[in-house]
């Protein structure tokens, strides 16, 4: 599997609870071919960690720490491959918390059970509660695709497929219901949910969780969706916000109606961001004094959040103003503009409409260059 892909694969998987986590994972895997070897992936607030280690007579360990606990993948490679090769991954999911972690298998990553952390007898108990369903899926599918040209069998198969699709789902809604203390169940309802096409179903499934777990950030930002956001795009009015900035004063957008604003998604951790900021500076420099600003919104995330936030405006000498709410990827502004990439842009006009989205190096100057020589 390419990184790329890998990449993608983790980076909508749930961060949990912020706190330093020390964990030790031992593996068994039995009737593997050599040479062998595991590698661990996890995003912690948009930003890719990784491990690897040897299988040695079916016993591999990894062990490390991390600012949160957060859900990662481990994935195995046989006969010498690299993760370049194969398409299809040989992994299993993990919690990394402190403590020790076992993953056992008879031939693969694909049919381990994990235990040792409470978590991650939460998540097995999860994965064998779904394993049921994935069987009758594969069989359903395969028959499908047997059926072919014969739709009255494929209408029948797909009525039994949306039947045991609802029987999943009551699966998914009693495993939340039986384990609303553990954050399996929120990271669960926020992978499988979707909070804008049924706020019904969303808002219930949340309040089958804790109390701690309900009033957590990611959990609220989850409720904050439900009919809320709307496309922002060229032309729209750019919803307003507040959020404290690095010197936790409360600002609003809506303070700089009149100017040409620049809305700056960046982080210090995004190394694209952080070439661009030289040419979000030079612009400003140069239009400040002509009816323009830049307001950089930082998605920065972790227990080490605000510390780099303030160290990279330091660095990239950022004479603007700085917003962060320090939850990473649950940037309250990044839902509500609808940011899935970093670095973004907005380039909004005095009526607060957006006029200009990511605008990069040259497209910036000239764009800026174009306004101001009309408005002289």
């Amino acid at each position: 599997m390419k990184t790329k892909l890998i990449l993608l694969l983790i980076a909508a998987l749930p961060i949990t609870a912020l706190a330093q986590q020390e964990y030790f994972i031992t593996g068994k895997v039995k009737n593997i071919t050599y040479p062998a070897k595991v590698y661990l992936y996890y995003n912690i607030n948009g930003r890719l960690g990784k491990d690897s280690a040897a299988v040695d007579n079916g016993v591999f360990q990894l062990k490390g720490k991390v600012g949160q606990i957060t859900r990662a993948f481990v994935i195995l490679k046989q006969r010498g491959e690299t993760l370049n090769q194969s398409p299809a991954p040989d992994q299993i999911g993990v919690y990394l918390e402190s403590g020790k972690i076992s993953i056992q298998s008879p031939d693969s990553l694909l049919h381990a059970k994990i235990s040792g952390t409470q978590l991650n007898k939460d998540q097995q108990s999860l994965v064998e509660v779904l394993s049921a369903f994935r069987k009758e899926e594969t069989l359903l599918n395969t028959a499908y695709k047997n059926a072919e040209g014969n739709d009255e069998l494929q209408v029948k198969l797909r009525r039994q497929f949306d039947e045991l699709a609802s029987k999943k789902e009551d699966a998914q809604v009693a495993f939340v219901k039986s384990h609303g203390n553990s954050l399996v169940s929120l990271d669960l309802i926020r992978s499988k949910y979707n909070p804008k096409t049924d706020p019904p179903k969303s808002r219930m499934l949340i309040g089958f969780l804790s109390k701690e777990l309900q009033s957590s950030a990611f959990a609220q930002r989850f409720l904050e969706a439900i009919g809320t956001i709307t496309p922002v795009k060229i032309g729209s009015l750019a919803p307003d916000f507040s959020m404290k900035n690095a010197n936790d004063e409360m600002k609003s957008l809506s303070a700089y109606k009149g100017k040409y604003v620049l809305l700056d998604f960046w982080a210090s951790w995004c190394v694209p961001c952080r070439k661009e900021n030289p040419n979000v500076v030079k612009a400003y420099n140069q239009y400040k004094d002509k009816q323009f600003t830049v307001l950089g919104i930082s998605m920065d995330g972790g227990t080490t959040t605000k510390e780099n936030w303030l160290k990279a405006i330091k660095d990239d000498a950022l004479p603007y103003e700085q917003l962060s709410d320090l939850l990473g990827n649950s940037n309250a502004a990044a839902i509500l503009y609808g940011v899935t990439a970093i670095p973004t842009n907005f380039l909004i006009d005095p009526a607060g409409k957006v006029i200009a989205i990511n605008l990069r190096g040259a497209e910036l100057s000239d764009k800026l260059a174009d306004i101001f020589s009309k408005t002289k």
